[in-house]
């Protein structure tokens, strides 16, 4: 988790999507569950919002500079794949 705490630092602002109750979200409610609080403290000034709606996908969006933004589908995934998903995403501008 220490890995990807550091390299939020150029992110504009990460957003989570997912349903509070399908199998499909359950890594990324775990992710949240026991993540959110440390990624927080580290990182105080980005903006990371959690949005729960019902029968949503479970996705990531993260923007960049410049109004970059990029997505990533996180269905069926645990909560290791996702922060390595993530630390893909952040790479990725």
């Amino acid at each position: 988790m220490s890995a990807l705490r550091s390299q939020l630092k150029g992110l504009k602002e990460l957003r989570l999507h997912f349903c509070q109750t399908s199998p499909s979200s359950s890594g990324l409610r775990d992710f949240v569950a026991k993540n959110y609080v440390q990624l927080k403290q580290a990182n105080p000034e980005l903006p990371i919002l959690v949005r729960e709606a019902s029968g949503v996908e479970a996705r990531a969006f993260a923007r960049f500079d410049k109004g970059l933004e990029r997505k990533v589908i996180l269905q069926n995934k645990s909560a290791t794949e996702i922060e390595k998903t993530l630390e893909q995403l952040v790479h990725s501008a």
